[in-house]
C-alpha cells in the first residue's frame, strides 16, 4: 500500500469493518506514510498500524481506540479531541503534538523494545514514549500507563491522571496546573520547575520524586506519600515577589535559557527564607543577607554568594560545586555534608573545553561552622577563616591550605587533607 488513493480505499474499507458492513476489511497497515494526512470525525478503531508516520498530520476527533500504534511517529500532529482509549503507543513518539481535550483513557505509553538493524545484526533498542512539548491541556488519561515516559516542557492543565502509573515519568517543567492526580503513581518522577497550582493530590504516590523548584503554594500534600521525594520539605513559603524569582529561574534553567530569567537577588534582605530543595544554579545572591536562611539539599552549583551573610543559616548536602563565596560571612553556619566541588565547563554545543570551573571560597569566615563530612575538591582558599570550625570527618583530598587559619578547630578529625605545619603544631604534631 503505497499510493495516497489506496490508502483512503483501505480507510473507507476499515470503516465499513467497524460498523460490520459486507466487505468491510481491517486495516493492517505497517510503516504506513501518512504523514500530513487531514481527517476528521471517522473510526480507525481497532486498526493495525505499528510503525506509522503521522507527522504533522490533522487529525481531528477521530477514533484510535485499541488501535495498534506502536512506534508510531505523531510529531507535530494536531489530535485535537481525538480518542486513543486503551491503544497501545508503547514507544510512540508525540512530541509536540496536540491533544487537547483527546481521551487517552487506560492507553499503554510504556517504552517500546524496537528491533533495529546494526551492521546486518538485529539489536534490541529500548525507545521511551515521547510527548515532550505536547499540548495536552483537559485530555482523559485516567488509568493510563505512561512508565518511564518523557513529558517534559508539556501541558497537562486541567488533565485527568487519576489512577495512571507515571513511575519514573519526566514531568520537568511540565504544567500541571488544575490537574486531576488522584492515585496516580509518581514514584521517582521528574517534575522539576513543574507546575502543580490547584493540582488534587489526593492518594498520589511522589515518593523518591524530584520535586525541586516546584511551587507548593496552595498545594495540598497531606493526603500523597512523599517519602524519599527531593525538594517537597516544608515550610513558609517564600514571599511572592522572590517566589517569582524562583519560578522564572526554573524556567530558565528547564528550557536551556529560551524563557524565564536567572535569578538576581543582588543585595536583598532574604534573611531566615527558606530555599530547600530548590535548583538554584548559576543564581546570584551577591551581598545578600542570608542570616539563617535555608539551604538544605539545594543545588547550588556556580552560584554567586560573594560578600554574603549566611551566618547560621543551614547548607545541610547542598552541591555547591564551583560556587563563588569570595568574602562570605558563613559563622555559625551549618554546612554538614556539603560538597565544595568543580565543574567541567563546556561550549554552546555541549561539548567539554578542557577548562575546570573550581569553587571559590576566597577570604570566606566559616568561624565556629559546622562543617562536618564535606568534601572540597581543590577550591580556592586563600585567607579562609575556620577558627573553631567543627571539620570532623572532612574530606580536603589535595585542597591547598596553605593560608587557612584553622585556630581552635579539631584538625585531628579530618577525613583527610595536608593542614598547613602552624597548625599541626598547634596540636603538637609533626609531618
Amino acid at each position: 500500500m503505497t499510493s495516497r488513493i489506496e490508502l483512503i480505499e483501505a480507510i473507507k474499507k476499515h470503516q465499513q469493518y467497524v460498523l460490520r458492513q459486507p466487505g468491510g476489511t481491517r486495516m493492517q497497515l505497517r510503516n504506513g506514510n501518512l504523514s500530513r494526512i487531514k481527517m476528521s470525525k471517522i473510526s480507525l478503531e481497532d486498526a493495525i498500524m505499528p510503525g506509522s508516520n503521522f507527522i504533522q498530520a490533522v487529525i481531528k476527533e477521530v477514533s484510535f481506540n485499541f488501535c495498534d500504534l506502536f512506534g508510531a511517529n505523531f510529531v507535530e500532529a494536531d489530535l485535537e479531541g481525538s480518542s486513543f482509549v486503551r491503544a497501545d503507543l508503547r514507544g510512540a513518539n508525540m512530541a509536540r503534538a496536540k491533544l487537547r481535550n483527546a481521551n487517552l483513557t487506560g492507553v499503554d505509553m510504556r517504552s517500546g523494545v524496537m528491533i533495529v538493524m546494526d551492521s546486518g545484526r538485529e539489536r534490541r533498542v529500548k525507545r521511551a514514549t515521547d510527548l515532550a512539548n505536547a499540548d495536552m491541556e483537559g485530555s482523559m488519561m485516567s488509568g493510563a500507563n505512561m512508565a518511564e515516559s518523557n513529558m517534559s516542557g508539556s501541558s497537562l492543565a486541567n488533565a485527568d491522571l487519576s489512577d495512571a502509573n507515571m513511575f519514573a515519568v519526566n514531568l520537568a517543567g511540565a504544567d500541571l496546573s488544575g490537574c486531576n492526580l488522584t492515585g496516580a503513581k509518581l514514584k521517582n518522577a521528574n517534575l522539576k520547575g513543574a507546575k502543580l497550582q490547584g493540582a488534587v493530590l489526593a492518594g498520589v504516590d511522589l515518593s523518591g520524586a524530584n520535586l525541586r523548584n516546584v511551587d507548593m503554594t496552595n498545594v495540598d500534600l497531606s493526603q500523597a506519600n512523599i517519602v524519599n521525594s527531593i525538594g517537597s520539605k516544608g515550610g513558609e513559603p517564600l514571599p511572592d515577589d522572590i517566589r517569582d524569582l524562583v519560578n522564572a529561574h526554573s524556567d530558565w534553567l528547564s528550557t536551556g535559557g529560551q524563557s524565564g530569567a536567572p535569578l538576581n537577588a543582588t543585595g536583598r534582605d532574604l534573611s531566615g527564607m527558606d530555599f530547600s530543595g530548590f535548583d538554584l544554579s548559576a543564581a546570584c545572591f551577591d551581598e545578600c543577607n542570608l542570616r539563617g536562611a535555608l539551604f538544605v539539599d539545594t543545588i547550588l552549583a556556580m552560584t554567586s554568594l560573594r560578600g554574603v551573610d549566611l551566618t547560621r543559616a543551614k547548607l545541610s548536602s547542598a552541591v555547591m560545586n564551583g560556587v563563588r563565596m569570595n568574602d562570605a560571612n558563613c559563622t555559625k553556619a551549618v554546612f554538614q555534608g556539603v560538597r565544595f566541588g568543580s565543574i567541567e565547563q563546556r561550549d554552546g554545543s555541549g561539548q567539554k573545553t578542557g577548562i575546570t570551573w573550581y569553587a571559590d571560597l576566597s577570604g570566606a569566615d566559616f568561624s565556629n561552622a559546622d562543617i562536618r563530612n564535606a568534601v572540597f575538591e581543590n577550591p580556592k582558599m586563600a585567607e579562609v577563616k575556620m577558627t573553631r570550625a567543627n571539620i570532623s570527618g572532612v574530606a580536603f583530598g589535595d585542597t591547598d591550605l596553605a593560608n587557612v587559619d584553622f585556630d581552635g578547630a579539631n584538625i585531628g578529625a579530618i577525613l583527610n587533607g595536608n593542614i598547613p605545619k602552624d597548625a599541626l603544631a598547634f596540636l603538637g604534631r609533626t609531618k
